[in-house]
Parts: C-alpha cells; structure tokens; sequence
C-alpha cells in the first residue's frame, strides 16, 4: 500500500481549440492506484495557481505524471525536478511513449516510465510484480536504463472509470478563459480505428503498430453515463459508430434509463447507411457528430485512403444533413497536391454538402503517421520542425491565412441562422441560459481580439520597414 498518491497533469495550458477537458487517462490510472493507496489526490495545473511541490506531503511515496503534448516543456520538466528522490515517480502519456529516452535523460528523478496504454502496467506495478517483468515498462536501475519489451494491448476495460468524486474542479466550456457556465464532462467507451488514413497517427500505438478496436459493453458504458453530473459529454473514442448494433444498443439503455444527457461523439459518414439509427441518436440525446472529410477533392480523398469519394460524400450528406443533430466536418488545409484556389472551395463544398460546423487543421506528420513518405515523394513540400507541412507556393503562414478566410466565409449570417434554428430542434439552446448573461463579456472580448489582430496586421514593423529601404 502506498501511503500518499499524487496525480499531476502538469500543464498550464495544453490544446488551444479544448483546453477545458478533464484529464481523462490521468483519472483512469488514478482509478487503478486508488485500491492500493491510502490517500490520492488528483490535481490539475491548469486549474491550480500552485505548483506540484505545493501538494507532496511529508508521506507522499508515489507521484504520476500525464505528459500527452509537446507544449509546455520545460514546464513539465520542472515540475518532475521537484519531486526530488523521496518519492517513486512514474511518467506516462502519449508523447513520453513517444519519446522515453528524451523524458528519463532531462528528468534522472524518473523512476519509471510507461509505455503506451498504462492502465494494465500500472497495475502490475501496485501490485508488486518486479519491475523486469512488466512489459511496456522503462526503468531506472543501479544507474543504468532498461527498456522492457512492448505490452500488447489488451481489450479496454470494462471496470475502470473515474472517479468523480475525487475531482477538484469543474470542468467547465470557456472561451479564451472565459468561462460560459457549462460544464463538460469526458467518457471513453473505445479505443482504437481499424480504418487506415494516411495523415492520421491515433489509429496506431506510439511505436507504430495497428491498434486493433476494442470496445466497453454498453451496459458499462451507460452505467458510466449515469454517474455524470455534467449535462454536456463528448465520447473520446476515435470511432464510436463502428459497431452499429453497439451503438443502438447503448441508444435503448440510455432511453431505457431516462439518462438527460447531450452527447458528442466521431463518426464516419457511412452512418448515413443507418436512418433509423440517427433517429434514435437523437432521441438518445446526441448532440453532434463529428466527421472526417478532409478535402473537397477525389485526387485527395484517394491519396489519403479515405474510403470515399465526393460523389459519396453528396450522397451520404442528403441523409445527415435531415438530422436534428449538429454535423461537424473536419478539413485539412495545405493537402499535399491542393493549391491555393482549391483549398479554398472548402467553405462552399462544405456549404453545399449542409455541414453546420466545420474544423480546419493543417497538415501535420505525426508520428507514425504514414505521411512522411508522401511529403518525401512530393517535390516542393517541406516539413517545419513541429511537424507541419508547407510547400513552395503555400506557405505556413498563409496557410494561417487561408485557415482565417475559410472560416469567415463558412460562418456567414445565413450559416449561423441554420445553427440556431437546428439549436431550438435539438434542444441545444436549452443549455444556454448561463451563457447568456455572460455574452457582453464575450462579445466584448471578441472585439478586442479582432481590433488587436487588426492592428497587428496592419502597423508595418520597423524591421520591414528597414528591410524595405535595403
């Protein structure tokens, strides 16, 4: 038994579109220790104005900590150094499995680091079983470093969840720090995609296996459901409409129940093949799906092994675009073999298809994510140290542009008429009245961004002003 266990998701700041999501896979290990400790507590920096040493009592034996994302790095390391050697210290996350070599060299306090999914490793470590023999494991020992083999991922959970109760926040959506006054919770019902886009790196495990999908069953999965307070929940799966049987019957438990909830989950647009299914999402609650097309372009969709076409996706949308639920579009800007003029008929072909939302990310290689041969095989495109890609007629920064004008031409008077009448429709705009007193503040910090980035763009700095004299 551990006599003090503190949990650390030890950022300021992480996602700008979303930073206001609970810690999700901190509090899935924190479930997993909590039999084995006398005393947890989880905490997140990002609601703190403390630092971690603030909380380590004279007791604490085991800190953990969730490092997920790039940003904030010297942050992270900094707040590892301080715990010192008193305690175990254990560092897992996304980018640490990444990246194991980097985190145990910067931080020699490390004790421990895990690999990839760490709910079952984390397991056998409460549990006593040596070191040597966890698999997915990285060790320090008499000052050397050792690597144990991979783990393979077993099925998800039924069993392990959060618990809420433990939180010392709400979780609340904001806007630029500003808080709207509607909280937000997290559920994780699967993991995994069997599909195979070329850009996307989720779909596999941090050393570049396939994930095979695995899902909760979906009496776990509502029971879950049940115990959130928060009236608004996004599903974290990368693919919630896999299984269609799956999806129905989570539909009839939650209707079963009379479980109130607006839920958000990622689909794939084939989940037009199922009318009767999208009614009874939305007879279920769910609020929003959000979808993959990524280009408005057949070259594109090919090179990306999407699965579909455009022709497909008019097809798919006469059906999805009936729904009473919002239906978010994720694009790429800057896909490799688009110019300038292409990307820019986002806006309209989103338009024409009925999307109500969209999302505009650049191209990124990540890791493992397949594109780096096709960067490499494409004349005229680079890669930026971050991982972005550009070419010689696009580059990052007018894609930063193009990002801007793509999103002022989508959300037009008219678009933002649809959203609303579809918000009284699905009873989304119940969940406003909070909101609504806060809007001045909102509107207010909206104009003053707008007249700053004005500004910025349109005061001519001395350097360029310099440089064009020369």
């Amino acid at each position: 038994m551990f006599q003090h266990v503190l949990c650390v998701y030890p950022y300021r700041y992480d996602l700008k579109s979303m930073p206001f999501f609970p810690p999700l896979g901190l509090e899935h290990i924190a479930a997993v220790i909590e039999p084995h400790a006398h005393t947890l507590d989880v905490v997140d920096l990002r609601q703190e104005k403390g630092r971690t040493k603030d909380f380590l009592r004279p007791e604490t034996d085991l800190v953990c900590f969730s490092v997920n994302w790039k940003t904030n790095a010297q942050f992270i390391r900094e707040e590892i150094l301080s715990v010192g050697s008193k305690a175990l210290v254990v560092v897992g996350g996304r980018h640490a499995t990444e990246d194991p070599e980097h985190w145990l060299s910067q931080c020699p306090n490390i004790n421990v680091l895990i690999r990839s999914d760490g709910e079952e490793a984390t397991e056998d470590l409460c549990c006593g079983l040596p070191l040597e023999e966890i698999d997915g494991l990285s060790f320090r020992r008499n000052g050397y470093v050792y690597h144990n083999p991979n783990r393979t991922m077993g099925s998800v959970s039924d069993t392990i969840r959060p618990n809420r109760s433990r939180r010392r926040y709400k979780y609340e959506i904001n806007f630029q720090g500003l808080r709207t006054g509607m909280t937000i919770d997290t559920l994780s019902s699967s993991r995994g995609c069997p599909f195979n886009c070329v850009f996307c790196s989720f779909s596999r495990n941090p050393w570049g296996n396939k994930r095979a999908w695995s899902a909760r069953s979906p009496e776990s999965v509502v029971d879950e459901l049940a115990q959130i307070d928060a009236p608004i929940v996004g599903f974290t799966d990368d693919l919630f409409t896999l299984k269609i049987d799956r999806v129905e019957r989570i539909c009839d438990l939650i209707i079963e129940r009379g479980i109130r909830k607006k839920m958000i989950v990622n689909a794939r647009v084939e989940i037009a093949r199922h009318p009767d299914v999208l009614r009874k999402m939305e007879k279920a609650g769910f609020l929003m799906l959000m979808l993959g097309v990524e280009s408005a372009y057949d070259k594109t969709l090919r090179s990306m092994r999407k699965g579909f076409d455009t022709a497909g996706l008019r097809e798919y949308f006469k059906v999805l675009r009936k729904s009473s639920m919002f239906i978010h579009g994720y694009f790429i800007v800057g896909n490799i073999g688009e110019s300038m003029e292409e990307m820019l008929r986002i806006p309209t072909f989103a338009h024409q298809l009925g999307i109500d939302t969209i999302g505009l990310s650049t191209l990124r290689v990540g890791v493992h994510s397949g594109l780096e041969e096709l960067v490499a095989s494409s004349p005229g495109y680079h890669v930026t140290p971050a991982g972005k890609v550009y070419s010689d007629q696009c580059s990052s920064k007018q894609i930063r542009q193009l990002r801007r004008r793509m999103l002022k031409a989508f959300y037009s008077a008219p678009q933002l008429l649809r959203l609303l009448r579809k918000g009284v429709r699905n009873g989304a705009l119940r969940l406003l009245p909070r909101t609504l007193i806060r809007l001045p503040k909102i509107a207010l910090l909206l104009a003053m961004q707008s007249r700053k980035h004005k500004k910025k763009n349109t005061v001519e700095s001395p350097v360029r002003r310099v440089a064009a004299t020369k």
